[in-house]
């Protein structure tokens, strides 16, 4: 198990030298979302931690092996009173005398599935990602040629040349993008729509009792110790009833009363409360992720800031000369390349670009280092 949430850690790294086609707030989905629910998935999973995931005792005289009765239980689903949930007096919550012609029970199968939901919403959160990698086609990578990597020598003549070529790409394949980045802005904006339906959907597994789940777990923490019923123990119970009916000697059915002991739940209600407060801190980012995307479609200025704020010195007349001929296609590669150079080859980058866009011919640099114009 250790071995395993080892390679979880080492899938999360940040590695040197590669190429980001992405933002944080994507990578905030596919990777630590992600690895969260893979965690919880294996946490549930594991005995090692939380042992048996159900015990139940029944009376002595019944001779119903144990091991039986437990297999049962987990299988057909334990089941709690309602009417007992809110009753302070009674250490276990749910449980009490009922009867079955008139009192409502309450039965918990949903424990069962609770590591395929998880899996399932763990690929869930990849599957935007998976698209991107797919539509992007290694294009940044294989435009970059290893610029993102930082070089002893930054006055080389190679990374010089290496740099003019990708100014050229770029002048070369101006307004050429905008499919390209329409399908990035599709995958952000349904990673926006998965979170939302991820809690959506975790509310209709859970029977209508996450969305405020978080806030009645906060409210249970400011209510007194003595006079405070667990919201926690009503949508996850800890001890939980059973009913086994066997036939006895002479055929008549016979039902015997068990309580059972969800060990398994200790685990459950402490991921779905981490997830409540996650995925409502996912959701806020994301939204404003998107909003602030749609704010740089629409608003060239904001462009022009937001490059400018990567450029060190004097850059407003080149920014200025890149956002007015650059459509939005053509600015998100840029956007990207900014984020993979360091600030002296993105600069570089940007003055080059500038000068392309001013003259019209691509420039290269020689041997010596010095700019040669070649015509387009």
């Amino acid at each position: 198990m250790l071995g395993t949430f080892k390679s979880l850690t080492a899938a999360i790294k940040l590695r040197v030298g590669k190429v980001r086609i992405d933002t944080a707030v994507f990578r905030l989905h596919y990777r630590f979302t992600f690895i969260i629910l893979v965690a919880s998935c294996l946490l549930v999973t594991s005995r090692q931690y939380i042992g048996e995931h159900i015990q139940c005792i029944q009376d002595v005289n019944s001779n119903i092996p144990a091991q039986v009765i437990n297999q049962y239980c987990f299988i057909s689903a334990t089941f709690s009173v309602p009417k007992f949930n809110n009753n302070t007096e009674l250490s276990l919550i749910g449980l009490g005398p009922y009867t079955e012609e008139s009192d409502e029970v309450i039965f918990h199968a949903y424990y069962q599935w609770v590591p395929f939901v998880l899996f399932a919403q763990a690929i869930m959160f990849y599957v935007p990602y998976t698209l991107w990698k797919a539509w992007e086609g290694n294009k940044v990578r294989s435009i970059i040629q290893g610029l993102n990597v930082m070089a002893v020598n930054d006055n080389s003549a190679g990374r010089h040349r290496s740099i003019d070529l990708l100014a050229n790409y770029i002048y070369r394949t101006l307004h050429d993008h905008d499919g390209w980045a329409l399908r990035l802005f599709f995958c952000e904006l349904l990673n926006l729509v998965n979170v939302i339906g991820q809690i959506f959907l975790i509310d209709r597994f859970l029977g209508g009792e996450f969305m405020r789940y978080g806030i009645n777990v906060v409210q249970f923490l400011e209510l007194d110790p003595e006079n405070r019923v667990d919201p926690m123990a009503t949508v996850f119970p800890k001890v939980t009833k059973c009913n086994f009916h066997k036939f006895g000697p002479s055929g008549t059915v016979q039902r015997h009363d068990a309580m059972c002991i969800l060990a398994l739940n200790i685990m459950n209600e402490k991921i779905y409360t981490f997830l409540w407060f996650w995925l409502i801190i996912l959701t806020i980012i994301t939204a404003a992720d998107a909003l602030m995307r749609l704010v740089i479609v629409l608003v060239p200025a904001v462009r022009r800031l937001i490059l400018r704020s990567r450029l060190s010195g004097d850059s407003k007349p080149l920014v200025r000369h890149i956002v007015d001929r650059c459509r939005i296609g053509d600015y998100t590669l840029i956007d990207l390349l900014s984020r993979n150079l360091d600030p002296i080859t993105f600069g570089r980058l940007a003055h080059q670009l500038s000068r392309l866009l001013q003259s019209g011919s691509s420039v290269s640099s020689d041997k010596n280092g010095e700019d040669t114009p070649i015509l387009t």
